[in-house]
């Protein structure tokens, strides 16, 4: 069946009724196996890279003009979404954190076989205490795909209000993560459609993960209740329509209420990150999301 024909399917069903599916959260909330660290390693392999050209695409119409000094990815795993902000958008300092040393092994790795150590550098620590970051000092910072690791929305809170404090405030900040889904046995019949790329690239740990995520993973209006309440920033929570399996948070510079300042992509044809084979799938998912629901929340002051 072709990939829209499912996604008709899954829409439908996700609307059929209320949420039932309870969040449960991972067995373990630190990658930090071997085996799953060099599993995820190879995600731009596989349709992670998807989800990845979607959030390069999101901040590149998002960012004002010329601010391409200094980036932070909070979680950045293998640090791949990292090096990606600089390759596909030009930023000169990126600053990866992560709290599995052996993943900040391996980005630093990456980091030296691309080319980029001189302006990417990975370290540990914890995104949840981010002292050593002084007030307004990054023009962007980023937390993809690990919203879901936090044990609770307080947790989800603290992280975001840390990257609004350290964001200058013609910056702005993204947060990018999975959302639950309505029931079990959709949730079960979505993870088994998308998640078969990953089990055909032998990567039956990261399959598994990917399944962890879905159920662990906050729905649209608990991850809404984690927006930072004495921000001065306009926030923006796009989530797509019919399906809300992706949800996107933007903290936008102070005083701004339009999103999105351009359009197109940062790539020409030929460097599109997504392969030509997940172009289908691509197209859906950039289609869904831009053009998704779009909750504006003002700031109190």
């Amino acid at each position: 069946m072709p990939m829209f024909l499912h996604f008709l399917s899954f829409m439908l069903h996700q609307q059929l009724g209320s949420q039932r599916l309870e969040r449960q959260p991972e067995p373990n909330a630190l990658t930090d196996a071997e085996e799953n660290i060099v599993q995820y390693d190879r995600v731009m392999t596989t349709k992670l890279v998807i989800v990845y050209a979607a959030g390069l695409t999101i901040v590149h119409r998002c960012r004002p003009e010329g601010q391409k000094h200094h980036a932070i990815d909070l979680a950045c795993g293998p640090g791949h979404y990292t090096l990606c902000l600089g390759r596909y958008l030009g930023y000169e300092e990126i600053t990866g954190i992560d709290l599995s040393s052996g993943m900040v092994d391996i980005a630093n790795r990456n980091s030296q076989q691309q080319g980029m150590a001189d302006r990417v550098r990975f370290k540990v620590a914890d995104v949840t205490r981010l002292e050593n970051i002084g007030n307004a000092t990054v023009d962007l910072a980023s937390f993809t795909g690990a919203a879901h690791h936090m044990p609770d929305l307080q947790t989800v809170q603290r992280v975001l209000n840390e990257m609004d404090r350290i964001t200058k405030p013609e910056g702005f900040v993204m947060a990018m993560d999975l959302a639950r889904l309505r029931t079990a046995e959709l949730t079960e019949r979505y993870v088994n459609i998308l998640g078969a790329d990953y089990r055909q690239r032998g990567l039956p740990d990261f399959f598994q993960d990917f399944r962890n995520t879905m159920y662990a993973a906050w729905t649209v209006e608990e991850l809404h209740q984690a927006i930072p309440k004495d921000s001065r920033r306009y926030w923006c929570h796009i989530v797509p329509r019919g399906l809300p399996s992706l949800q996107v948070l933007l903290g936008l510079p102070v005083g701004r209420k339009k999103i999105f300042l351009r359009s197109g992509f940062p790539w020409s044809d030929d460097q599109n990150p997504v392969a030509p084979e997940m172009r289908q799938e691509w197209n859906l998912m950039r289609w869904s999301l831009l053009w998704g629901s779009r909750r504006l929340i003002a700031p109190k002051n």
